[in-house]
């Protein structure tokens, strides 16, 4: 059983037991010989990838009674339980097998870090986490396993025993973090299955891969070399920027190519300041890893994050310095004229967008109406969003629709296709043409930038005696 075929707690238990422990825990060598060495049974099953400190089990709870019964149906129901919301979760302390305790008894919990005492998100250092049905707490009550796989099954068996998921239970978390030392790689995984009142579960797996040791061997060397290289070409270019912001005040600003230099450096030193934030939560993870008297457990999860946001920031300074590249470009002729159909076209694709956004969000809002209970990418306004989006560039699922909707569904493909494909595009396909026919046939409409280039080049040929 894999864990998407996990439909019920008791699923859940014996996708723990039967694939994710085996899987987790490396007990064998290829050859089926039992591992001895200890260095071996810190790997996983495929002997290559290293478990990075222990798994953490994180349950997600309700009160009793989180809903309230209406009428004469108070006659006939003695309880009531609703879905996971932030106000009807549960965050109080129980001894073992949820007992409530009563009294000076409340006074034995308070220390305690038992799987049955609730942990918020400071304690555990956790940030909250949107799933398929609800946006989770980062709190929670929590199990750890051991590093051997004979003392963690008799966790699991215990919490097993003791019914630690019952019918309050609304979502379980399965976290761990590996690393692969061939490829300097480190995973954080994610496992959550969710359930809803009803007590169907549903899944949804997150894997997070990044780097955190950048200066390994020889190439650390040629790595230190170049982020030297461009925090030095940076720090300058930005001073110059801020000499002239210094200089031109506000007129600098009313350039688009000055104000691109300006985000552009702006971004590249908070990428610089991320960069070194980002050792020193490097270093206090591998602290709390390496700290005797820690857990076990490290939460790699914010730092997964963090380098995913860095990855962001770098992706946008790369974008912005190759818009920047374009600059270059007016000195060509045909890329210049393209600049000149844009900058004519201006006011009739202002109105054209103006027009498109809004068949856009019709189609978005009725997609979703008509698709978004049945299919996963349409469940959201958002989801709806991207799916059209991506349905606009020519990805999209003929036949989820048709089964969602066998009337509907047709209707609405074939209606984006003939409204979208082939009417909108066509009056955006009509104004470029328009335009560029405009600056091809008007030479006043054109920049003779271009011009400069061709002198220069003829002449750099006549010097070298190329003529």
């Amino acid at each position: 059983i894999s864990i998407h075929q996990v439909q019920t707690i008791p699923d859940y238990w014996k996708w723990l037991e039967r694939q994710f422990l085996p899987n987790f825990y490396a007990s064998q060598y290829f050859n089926s010989t039992t591992i001895v060495n200890w260095h071996d049974r810190n790997c996983i099953s495929d002997l290559d990838t290293r478990r990075v400190g222990v798994a953490r089990i994180r349950q997600m709870r309700i009160k009793e009674d989180s809903c309230e019964l209406r009428g004469v149906m108070k006659n006939f129901i003695n309880h009531c339980r609703s879905d996971y919301g932030w106000i009807s979760d549960d965050t109080s302390d129980y001894f073992t097998r949820w007992v409530t305790p009563v009294g000076i008894n409340t006074s034995l919990l308070e220390d305690a870090t038992t799987p049955w005492v609730y942990q918020n998100s400071v304690q555990l250092k956790n940030a909250p986490y949107v799933a398929n049905i609800a946006t989770y707490k980062g709190g929670g009550y929590v199990a750890l396993t051991k590093r051997q796989l004979c003392r963690t099954r008799k966790v699991v068996e215990t919490l097993k025993k003791q019914d630690w998921l019952d019918l309050r239970t609304r979502a379980v978390f399965l976290e761990f973090t590996v690393y692969n030392p061939n490829s300097n790689l480190f995973g954080s995984a994610v496992l959550v299955a969710e359930f809803t009142a009803l007590g169907r579960a549903f899944t949804r797996t997150e894997f997070k891969v990044f780097r955190l040791l950048s200066y390994i061997g020889a190439w650390g060397v040629v790595v230190v070399l170049f982020e030297v290289v461009y925090a030095c070409f940076t720090l300058f270019f930005f001073i110059q920027c801020i000499k002239k912001v210094k200089k031109n005040k506000m007129k600098y600003f009313k350039d688009f190519w000055s104000l691109l230099e300006f985000v552009l450096l702006t971004f590249a030193v908070t990428v610089i300041a991320m960069y070194a934030f980002k050792h020193i939560l490097t270093n206090l993870a591998f602290d709390a890893l390496f700290d005797r008297e820690s857990d076990g457990f490290v939460n790699f999860q914010s730092v997964a994050l963090y380098d995913e946001t860095y990855g962001y920031m770098m992706s946008f300074v790369v974008f912005l310095a190759t818009i920047q590249f374009l600059k270059l470009l007016q000195f060509n002729q045909k890329m210049n004229m393209l600049g000149d159909t844009i900058r004519v076209a201006t006011k009739d694709l202002k109105v054209f967008s103006i027009s498109f956004l809004l068949y856009f969000f019709t189609f978005t809002a009725t997609a979703y109406l008509l698709f978004g209970p049945a299919m996963a990418t349409y469940n959201s306004l958002i989801g709806a969003a991207e799916s059209m989006f991506a349905f606009a560039l020519g990805s999209f699922d003929f036949e989820s629709m048709a089964d969602t909707q066998r009337i509907l569904g047709p209707i609405f493909f074939f209606l984006f296709i003939g409204v979208v494909y082939i009417g909108l595009m066509s009056i955006f396909l009509t104004i470029i043409g328009e335009a560029f026919t405009r600056v091809k046939e008007d030479v006043t409409l054109r920049t003779n930038e271009y011009e400069i280039v061709d002198f220069m080049w003829k002449r750099f040929k006549a010097l070298l005696g190329l003529n």
